[in-house]
């Protein structure tokens, strides 16, 4: 018995080794097969159940209007609101605060006044979203800037959607917004991402012009205004003016003057709003023009053109054109106030 009993602890050891290893394996197994469950539960959620709670819904985008008609107007006899002022603010870029003190400072009236912001009221500030609510819920008149169009098609991109363009034509921008797939930190992709239905269907119904009806010059008389982001060529008329040049133009390109560009260093490139100016009025150029844009102008008050992007976002002013009714003299007569407020 005793010669015999090494043999059976070997094999009772073998046993014992076989056993370990084959628990060993249905572990590993066990192991292996619940982290791929779980991977697969992980990658559901993150990829089904979460963008359901956290990405708005899609909004397809209508073609965005080249001209439009303001609704309101200053003629008693007409059928559109009756107003006593039209007040017009330049480049807001998210800046809520100064844009609610410029409005309590014009002592802004949702009933008597008619309010329009003249393009770029979103991005680069740091209240796009609260800008966007006031502006939806007030119904507020709006133009349609270079950084709105940017904004939809980062929108338009992120959410696989037709990419915007201009109910004039098929014109459209080649990624002038330049989108980088779905990791892109551009801050303007990021706020399109965050963008709801109620944002895009208001930033969708902006004009790239809009008609003012008649406005004050400075000599007391009355011209047909318009509103455009950035500018008009004086050598056309309002339907013929391309779109993107209306976005993106702060200069005219001479010798003709018939090519615009975005950059005032641009080689015998001179101020659009001079170039419209020396025409004195002279159709297709008869319109008094209020604009922003051109911050680095800055505040630029001429006959036929008003620049009222005055370098909010840079430290500078958010400014208003305020345009009244007044009875002088026995008169009515329309006049023109700047309002500024300082922006920090």
């Amino acid at each position: 018995m005793t010669e015999s009993t090494p043999l059976l602890n070997e094999r009772g050891d073998e046993l014992d080794a076989y056993e370990s290893i084959s628990v060993k394996r249905r572990t590993k197994i066990l192991l292996y097969t619940v982290t791929g469950l779980l991977g697969f539960i992980t990658l559901w959620v993150f990829t089904m159940v979460l963008p359901s709670y956290y990405i708005p819904e899609a909004v397809p985008l209508k073609p965005i209007n080249h001209i439009s008609q303001l609704k309101a107007t200053f003629e008693p006899d007409s059928a559109g609101k009756q107003i006593n002022r039209l007040i017009m603010i330049g480049d807001i870029h998210g800046h809520y605060n100064e844009f609610r003190q410029l409005l309590k400072k014009v002592k802004y009236s949702k009933t008597k006044d008619e309010l329009l912001v003249l393009g770029d009221f979103i991005t680069k500030g740091p209240d796009s979203f609260k800008v966007l609510d006031y502006l939806v819920d007030h119904e507020i008149e709006c133009i349609f800037g270079n950084h709105e169009f940017y904004v939809l098609q980062y929108y338009s991109s992120f959410h696989g959607l037709e990419s915007p363009r201009f109910h004039s034509d098929n014109t459209q921008f080649s990624n002038l917004a330049g989108t980088r797939g779905a990791f892109n930190d551009d801050p303007e992709y990021l706020l399109a991402k965050k963008l709801q239905p109620h944002h895009v269907r208001y930033i969708n119904s902006c004009s790239v012009i809009k008609k003012l009806g008649k406005v004050p010059l400075e000599d007391g008389g009355v011209a047909p205004g318009v509103a455009v982001h950035a500018g008009l060529r004086p050598d056309l008329e309002l339907r013929e003016q391309d779109p993107v040049d209306n976005l993106e133009m702060r200069s005219l390109i001479g010798p003709f003057y018939n090519e615009t560009t975005s950059y005032p260093d641009t080689p015998f490139a001179k101020s659009w709003s001079k170039i419209y100016n020396s025409k004195h009025g002279e159709k297709p150029a008869n319109y008094v023009v209020y604009y922003g844009h051109d911050a680095g102008r800055g505040l630029k008050l001429k006959e036929y053109t008003k620049g009222l992007d005055s370098g909010c976002d840079k430290g500078g002013k958010l400014t208003a054109a305020v345009i009244s009714l007044r009875l002088k003299k026995g008169q009515l007569r329309l006049e023109e106030e700047i309002v500024q407020v300082g922006c920090s």
